[in-house]
């Protein structure tokens, strides 16, 4: 997941409001400060790892998204351990990215309702895992759960499986070449491919590559074009799509959504092909899940667990006459019947305003464990269905934490939406913190990989009691760290630097009766290294921004520059362009 980088966005609107006045304001973050412990100095890098039953630890419940915006550098610093400690464990390429500051920063301000725990050593305090749980909702005007749609991604996924219980190995690709630290010319030579051609099949997808180039371990190389190999060789003039499916062992409906645009004049099971081959695999729409290092020497993950009614396989791999699931299969929504039970689900709300809230369906938002991570989640899980207010749970899940879901009995499921720029148009697939007027769809990433738990089906196992805390314990604190607080005060806002290049600040601000909680206003603020050109006129006007420690600049409105003299100044020089502000309207001319 990712945020979308805009100079000062706010991610939720409040109504107008008036900041409180600045003895209230201190005497506000004083008393919440007051019930977390006053620091967290320590290295995350050297925190304990949590037990897989979490013996020598405690649970702690905040109070409130107060206490979340508290910590949040701490979850920042056990989130970016947590991955890294994952990744070096199963030695994953590519390595996972951890959760931005910003999307973390963001779930904590905008899900509502919003719980969880926090997992802290019982002796030192430090943190070393988190939870937090929401309400599902959606802010696309036209949503809709969908497992069946080629957008979706789930008819891709459905192939994959068909051809691993086919027998084709798992995290090999006979079109493609993950690199280990070798230059392009050695993986020509190893995979009796001619270089130049390699360039040639390449340089779209890595601009500047030539045949001396060095390549970064996790790399992946085309070794032929996908566009003609995935293409069915052995189609006939008789071959319709029922035949095909039945050559190649591959799913049929799945097969007619992935080919369905190539085929102007509509494309049914008996459609005759006259001799056009169906492709038989939709690489745009395939996940690439990391791959383990074991996997990558001609290993095999731990199977996921076995669906009810299944005998688990013996020491030969079959039990009962029965084969064990191949390595790397995923687990999918196979029969749509479970999307089909979201679908019917009550939901509420605008989503141009605060969602669209759907009542029975839970979601777990933000999740990282330095262990135990299994623990925290089936503990929540099992609160969630012994409540038994939520029917579902789904999360958002990263593509490294997907075998994590599917031990704990998530099934992948697929949904789509239409945003701003094509709300009469084509469907996509669906961005789950992309909002409803998003114009920049594709700045979200690809396609979220949703899962799912049928809570009211869930085998949830012994029950577990976990000791949960009713204050923080005392933080043991290393004089050689700094505080990972981050937190600075300043004019009745608190703020958290990053570090890099993100401040996240919270204000609390009166708009209700004397004496009733103020309300927060979080801004996420980027800073601005420089900015490159701009397009447009009027309203319309946009900046190209490169960011600091953002890798890919992005076009922002001119709104999202307001208060951004020093830039703007320093482009207008550089460009000769003369922008004034006319500050009063919010508007600008050029």
């Amino acid at each position: 997941a990712s945020a979308s980088a805009s100079a000062s966005a706010s991610a939720a609107a409040l109504p107008a409001a008036t900041t409180l006045h600045l003895p209230d304001t201190r005497a506000f973050w004083a008393a919440a400060a007051e019930r977390v412990p006053a620091a967290a100095r320590y290295d995350a890098r050297r925190v304990e790892a949590a037990a897989r039953g979490l013996e020598g630890s405690l649970l702690v419940a905040p109070h409130d998204r107060v206490e979340w915006f508290l910590a949040l550098g701490e979850l920042m610093a056990i989130g970016d351990e947590a991955t890294r400690r994952h990744a070096d464990a199963l030695a994953l390429l590519p390595r996972p990215a951890p959760m931005p500051v910003a999307y973390i920063a963001q779930r904590i301000d905008t899900d509502d309702p919003l719980w969880g725990w926090q997992v802290r050593h019982a002796a030192s305090g430090q943190l070393q895992g988190f939870v937090t749980l929401t309400r599902f909702t959606t802010w696309s005007a036209d949503f809709a759960w969908d497992s069946s749609s080629r957008e979706s991604g789930m008819p891709s996924a459905r192939l994959s499986n068909a051809r691993l219980r086919s027998g084709e190995p798992y995290g090999v690709d006979p079109l493609s070449h993950t690199t280990s630290g070798e230059g392009l010319a050695e993986v020509a030579r190893a995979r009796g491919v001619d270089v130049a051609e390699l360039v040639n099949l390449n340089k779209d997808l890595y601009p500047g590559i030539n045949s001396r180039s060095k390549l970064l371990d996790g790399t992946r190389i085309q070794l032929a074009d996908p566009a003609v190999a995935d293409l069915d060789a052995d189609c006939s003039r008789k071959d319709t799509p029922r035949t095909v499916a039945a050559r190649t062992r591959l799913p049929l409906d799945d097969l007619l959504a992935i080919n369905a645009a190539r085929f102007s004049g509509g494309l049914e099971a008996d459609t005759p092909l006259d001799g056009k081959p169906l492709l038989l695999r939709d690489r745009e729409s395939e996940v690439d899940l990391p791959i383990r290092g074991v996997e990558r020497a001609g290993g095999a993950e731990p199977p996921p667990p076995m669906p009810k009614g299944k005998k688990k396989a013996g020491k030969a791999g079959k039990g009962r006459g029965e084969a064990a699931e191949p390595a790397g299969l995923r687990q999918l929504d196979e029969d749509c019947s479970l999307t089909a039970l979201l679908a019917q689900q009550e939901r509420r709300g605008d989503p141009t305003k605060d969602g669209v809230q759907w009542t029975r369906i839970a979601e777990v938002g933000l999740l990282a464990s330095l262990g135990g991570g299994g623990t925290l989640v089936r503990y929540a899980l099992q609160r969630l269905k012994a409540e038994g207010h939520y029917h579902f749970a789904v999360c958002q899940a990263t593509l490294a934490a997907v075998g994590f879901y599917e031990r704990i009995g998530f099934r992948r499921v697929g949904a789509r939406a239409r945003y701003a720029e094509n709300r009469e148009g084509e469907w996509t697939g669906y961005r789950h913190w992309a909002e409803a007027d998003e114009r920049t769809v594709a700045e979200f990433g690809d396609t979220s990989y949703l899962m799912a738990l049928d809570l009211r089906e869930w085998s949830a196992g012994p029950a577990l009691e976990l000791p949960v805390a009713d204050e923080y314990p005392a933080v043991a604190a290393d004089a050689k760290a700094p505080d990972l607080r981050r937190m600075s005060y300043e004019g009745g806002t608190l703020a958290y630097e990053s570090g890099d290049g993100v401040v996240v600040s919270l204000v609390p601000v009166a708009d209700g009766p004397p004496g009733s909680e103020p309300e927060l206003r979080m801004d996420v603020t980027y800073e601005i290294e420089s900015i490159l050109s701009h397009r447009g006129t009027g309203r319309k006007l946009e900046y190209l921004v490169r960011w600091v420690k953002w890798p890919n600049p992005t076009w922002e409105p001119w709104t999202h520059l307001v208060g951004s003299d020093d830039a703007l100044r320093d482009y207008a020089a550089r460009s000769g362009t003369v922008v004034t502000w006319q500050r009063s309207h919010h508007k600008q001319k050029e």
